[in-house]
């Protein structure tokens, strides 16, 4: 009920229109006609993006969309309010039973995730849909390692089978929940002397190795530098405010350090768990690191780019509950986390209103384009090709758009000004190079 309101009524995603890559992502997925080759055909998957990721499943999200439902963004938002409530529910669940069935706590924990501003960003973002399925999955594989406990004869190794299949489907999804989500089956496997599943992990790595080779080949390139060592100290002494796009989060990253330390303190084995959710946090990290660099110029602004930290908080806020409840009682639970969502909503807030105008500009522009194919568009979104992602997506005949970048090498012709959104309207401008910048709200 809480992620339904939040989703719906909150952010009220029901009511958003098309933004940035959703447009050429749905376009190129409704030209496939036989989902089939975005497995089997790298050709497919290697022209998708600019970007050398496997992420075939993603293909098929929007594939599944737009079979079903055309090109609709009520449609395709539907399917990412559907994917987050079933992600916020397995969540719930895994939480559960690593709390003992304290359900307070794993309500409270699963509230918090979601007031997390890079689960907004994925939440509210069509293009990073592959993120939260992939976490889907991903969860889905844990709730069924915690249900092998529970089972015996032929339906166990149909669970032992289905966890590393979810596994795959995860990985297929989205590459950064690569170097958590087998080593998290990995240690299961070898704490609890499961060989089936500490042998089908590993098949299940080189073979995912195997075919990301035959299908992207070797290259990590994403179309953009690399951070030098300065400049990723500086990131990382900046991460903790994404956390909740203000300076509490500093001070969540302090608390989580604290509850950390006392945990360890109770013993050897805590101290273990305490080592393996800072190694998580650096896999997620390192998992990330061929695109710290877009995130770097603008993090503390929560745009687009702050799907990147989405894995990272997700397990910082994971494991900060985890070790409140085991090391705290109930009344200073409460209290950290009362104190968490007063740190949290803030940033929430500034996430939705910055989300809110930026959607709200890209269909003002996209829908003027549409309905005006008489009048030449000057687009001012920062993703320039997102109105030459209209223009394909809708099969518009002649191109009547130019992009503020390219306005240097735009003749305008007497008599034919181009428009531009400026005092809550559409208005010609003849001149638009002296008037570049000067956006209204």
């Amino acid at each position: 009920m809480f992620g339904a309101v939040y989703s719906i009524e909150y952010l009220r995603l029901f009511s958003r229109w098309w933004f940035e890559d959703d447009p050429f992502l749905y376009f190129y997925a409704a030209k496939i006609t036989n989902p089939f080759t975005i497995f089997t055909d790298p050709q497919v998957l290697r022209h998708f993006t600019t970007g050398q990721a496997l992420v075939p499943m993603q293909i098929l999200s929007y594939w599944i969309d737009v079979r079903l439902a055309g090109f609709s963004p009520h449609f395709a938002y539907a399917h990412q309010v559907c994917s987050f409530l079933l992600t916020l529910l397995l969540l719930y669940l895994v939480l559960l039973d690593e709390l003992r069935n304290d359900n307070i706590a794993a309500l409270f924990i699963s509230v918090l995730w979601v007031l997390l501003p890079a689960t907004a960003v994925v939440l509210q973002f069509l293009s990073t849909r592959h993120y939260m399925e992939g976490l889907l999955f991903t969860v889905l594989s844990l709730y069924l390692l915690q249900r092998l406990r529970y089972y015996d004869g032929r339906f166990r190794w149909l669970v032992l089978l289905a966890i590393p299949v979810s596994a795959v489907v995860a990985l297929l999804y989205k590459e950064i929940y690569l170097p958590i989500t087998p080593a998290i089956l990995l240690l299961y496997a070898l704490r609890y002397k499961e060989r089936a599943l500490a042998l089908s992990t590993i098949v299940m790595v080189c073979g995912y190795m195997a075919y990301r080779f035959w299908m992207i080949g070797p290259a990590l390139n994403y179309g953009m530098p690399y951070l030098k060592v300065p400049q990723y100290f500086a990131f990382l002494s900046k991460l903790p405010y994404t956390i909740s796009s203000n300076y509490g989060g500093y001070c969540i990253c302090g608390l989580v350090a604290v509850l950390c330390f006392y945990f360890a303190r109770r013993g050897r084995q805590n101290l273990k768990t305490v080592l393996y959710f800072f190694a998580a946090l650096v896999l997620s990290l390192a998992a990330v690191a061929p695109v710290s660099y877009a995130l770097y110029g603008t993090i503390r602004v929560p745009d687009p780019w702050h799907r990147i930290v989405f894995l990272l908080h997700t397990i910082g806020i994971l494991g900060g509950g985890y070790f409140a409840v085991y090391c705290a009682t109930r009344r200073v639970q409460v209290t950290l986390a009362l104190v968490v969502v007063v740190l949290l909503v803030p940033g929430t807030e500034k996430t939705r209103r910055l989300w809110v105008k930026m959607t709200e500009s890209a269909e003002r522009e996209g829908k003027f384009y549409l309905n005006n194919p008489d009048k030449v568009l000057l687009s001012e979104q920062v993703a320039w090709w997102f109105i030459p992602g209209v223009h394909a997506m809708y099969e518009v005949g002649k191109p009547h758009y130019v992009n503020v970048r390219d306005l240097g090498n735009y003749q305008i012709q007497p008599g034919s000004p181009v428009w531009r959104f400026q005092d809550g309207r559409f208005v010609p401008d003849y001149e638009p190079l002296k008037h570049v910048g000067q956006r209204t709200p």
